[in-house]
């Protein structure tokens, strides 16, 4: 059951991930427009600074689960790997469960500011595009990858019983399972 649970909310993230992909091309777009046209005409795109600011919350927010589901953030495994096998998933499942802390926090405080740019009107200086939305998408992305790190971190405390979790967990990690 809780496998499945996992499956779904890391295929969850994949769709997540997909927004991130669109947000990161959309820059790179903009970008490259923004060059050629000075360039061609010697005019900058009105703004384009702001929009690639609001772009990038919505591209880096939302790459945070989907690079947790593909162990891509930073771990020193070098330093677990001389761990004993109780002490690798302790000290692993100590740092998912204070980054899960983290990311809910992160999420709750983009929700707190969300509420606060829509109660003020808050918008950017020279397209006037309201900010609120851009602070939702934030505080959604990490909640998301808060509830991917809870499952995560379920899953190395349940390696302390299941070897074949054990071994898929410390795998994923780039951790090696074999004792030293």
């Amino acid at each position: 059951m809780f496998l499945k649970i996992q499956k779904w909310m890391y295929k969850f993230a994949d769709g997540v991930g997909v927004v991130s992909s669109i947000g990161y091309i959309f820059i790179i777009g903009l970008c490259v427009a923004e060059v050629f046209l000075e360039k061609l005409t010697g005019m900058p795109i009105l703004g384009s600074y702001e929009m690639i600011e609001r772009a990038m919350i919505v591209a880096v927010f939302a790459s945070f689960a989907y690079a947790q589901t593909k162990k891509m953030h930073i771990n020193v495994p070098i330093v677990l790997n001389f761990f004993p096998r109780a002490a690798k998933l302790l000290s692993l499942g100590a740092m998912s469960a204070v980054a899960t802390g983290v990311a809910f926090f992160m999420g709750y405080a983009a929700w707190t500011q969300c509420l606060t740019a829509k109660s003020m009107s808050q918008m950017t200086g020279i397209l006037h595009i309201p900010l609120y939305p851009f602070y939702f998408v934030e505080s959604v992305a990490m909640t998301i990858f808060g509830f991917i790190l809870i499952i995560d971190t379920i899953m190395v405390f349940v390696s302390l019983k299941d070897k074949e979790i054990e071994k898929r967990t410390l795998t994923d990690y780039g951790i090696s399972p074999a004792k030293h």
